[in-house]
């Protein structure tokens, strides 16, 4: 779960604090043929358990809560893949989020955007690149030279960890509610009910 570790988000997180937060986080993930490893439910686990799962642990990071609740729905598709997806989280702080994973876009538009609003300011992280924050009547930018989804700094913050024992990068609530949600996700798009998350 790399992107609670890239600059920006950390940025975003420090910026935004802690309190009710309504998100949203738009994926652009493009289309897999059916028969790709990813696809293949034993083999690759599927999109959602092996690409939705790193958003979800983002919202969880945004917002320092659990959820509680999940519902999604999925784009009806010849091919029956679900890769076409709208999860709604409701979290234990009140807070909200939703994750739009769409594969059915063009490649031209950036992959990840989030926007992020709490307590009259709003922030925008586009593809790890930009960072815009519009607070009291004012917008800033930030902008990095390359993309940064923070893989580097969580295998050093891991590697830390071990060498000095100290606490671990991802707390283990989180890592365990992240993968709980994440088959509470296809469990709503199985049953069509919104799913207690706990």
């Amino acid at each position: 779960y790399n992107r609670r570790f890239a600059p920006l988000a950390q940025k975003m997180k420090n910026i935004i604090g802690s309190g009710l937060m309504a998100i949203t986080y738009r994926v652009n993930a493009g289309a897999i043929p059916k028969n790709s490893w990813i696809q293949d439910a034993e083999t690759g686990g599927g999109r959602i358990l092996g690409e939705v799962c790193h958003f979800i642990d983002f919202l969880i990071y945004l917002t320092g809560s659990l959820p509680v609740s999940v519902y999604a729905s999925a784009m009806e598709q010849p091919d029956d893949l679900n890769d076409t997806v709208t999860v709604n989280l409701k979290f234990k702080d009140g807070s909200i989020g939703s994750i739009d994973y769409f594969s059915n876009g063009d490649k031209g538009l950036p992959k990840e955007r989030v926007e992020a609003f709490a307590a009259g300011t709003s922030l925008v992280l586009d593809d790890f690149k930009t960072l815009m924050v519009y607070a009291r009547g004012k917008k800033k930018k930030e902008k990095l030279l390359n993309q940064d989804k923070g893989q580097k700094r969580e295998i050093s913050a891991f590697l830390e960890a071990v060498q000095q024992g100290g606490s671990w990068p991802i707390p283990a609530e989180q890592l365990f509610q992240t993968s709980l949600v994440t088959f509470r996700v296809l469990e709503s798009l199985r049953t069509g009910r919104v799913i207690h998350a706990g």
